[in-house]
């Protein structure tokens, strides 16, 4: 499916419907791995870029949660290992790199809050990709039980430091670098898991969501050229 075809069946879907509900993530959990890259590009001395960000948090915080709105979140998936997404959508490389791409766009052009805007939306793509059931391409099978899950225990895996800030050259590797990790683990979080194969996962993979969070921001703003917005 081409970027033009999936921009209007996004359109036709726009709507929503109960369905919709069941395959959507807890932006809550979005959120708080937005805060934690701040807090980490801060501690690994990159403080020009978590300033910026500071700055304009609340913007990139919209639209991580508005790339969940509108049927959008089913293009967030990939499994690396075929290559796919879920069914016929593009997969989360697809939708990553449109997303930063937006993000630049408005950014050469001076418009920062829309270009911050997308930013969020494209790191959600990323953060998503930590989830092993976007990276198993599995819509159900225990993921809104484990995602509700992560958000309850969120402050249970905080990390500070050490972001990754040399995924891939592009936003669509940053995605699938994540998805590679994240597949493993999807024996731990479907429906026969138990609260301790939980925390095993969410010890690895939130933050890896948390750290990756901070070096894709990074990875934006070296790409833009400034750091003084």
């Amino acid at each position: 499916m081409g970027p033009l075809s999936w921009n209007a069946v996004k359109i036709v879907l726009a709507a929503g419907s109960p369905i919709q509900r069941l395959v959507s993530g807890k932006t809550e959990t979005h959120l708080f791995c937005n805060h934690q890259a701040v807090l980490i590009l801060q501690q690994d001395g990159r403080s020009s870029h978590a300033h910026i960000l500071s700055n304009y948090l609340g913007l990139v915080n919209r639209g991580v949660s508005w790339a969940d709105k509108g049927w959008k979140n089913f293009a967030h998936y990939l499994d690396p290992a075929c290559g796919m997404g879920l069914g016929p959508w593009p997969d989360a490389r697809f939708e990553c790199q449109a997303f930063f791409e937006k993000a630049m766009f408005f950014w050469r052009r001076g418009n920062k809050k829309k270009s911050f805007f997308f930013l969020g939306a494209a790191a959600h793509l990323v953060q998503d990709l930590c989830v092993p059931h976007h990276a198993r391409g599995i819509a159900f099978c225990g993921h809104k039980e484990y995602e509700r899950w992560v958000q309850e225990k969120c402050p249970d895996f905080s990390v500070y430091s050490e972001g990754i800030y040399d995924s891939a050259p592009s936003p669509a590797g940053w995605v699938e670098a994540n998805a590679k990790i994240s597949r493993d683990y999807f024996p731990y979080v479907s429906n026969v898991s138990s609260d301790t194969s939980y925390r095993l996962a969410t010890a690895i993979l939130l933050p890896l969501a948390q750290r990756s969070t901070a070096g894709f921001f990074s990875f934006f703003l070296d790409r833009a050229g400034k750091t003084n917005v």
